[in-house]
């Protein structure tokens, strides 16, 4: 049997959660801003440690547009399927 579930798994990446990134970005209200966003909902999310894989490629390209590193895709809540252990 299969289960989904959420990947919250730490990147092992230069981003170890998504609060750095975030700064990198020039900070949540900036990102909040782009990604047309209440900044305490970027805010809440860079707290609670996963982004909304939604935003995975908005902010890849903010990323890319201020020359830093793609963040790691287990730093947002990508569903993995996985192979039931029983």
């Amino acid at each position: 049997m299969l289960k989904i579930r959420k990947n919250r798994i730490n990147p092992c990446g230069m981003y170890e959660n998504p609060k750095p990134f975030i700064a990198a970005l020039g900070g949540y209200r900036v990102v909040a801003r782009a990604l047309r966003k209440t900044h305490t909902t970027v805010h809440s999310h860079m707290q609670a440690g996963v982004l909304p894989a939604a935003w995975y490629d908005a902010l890849c390209q903010m990323a890319f547009d201020a020359s830093l590193e793609e963040p790691p895709r287990s730093m947002f809540s990508f569903l993995q399927i996985e192979e039931d252990a029983a």
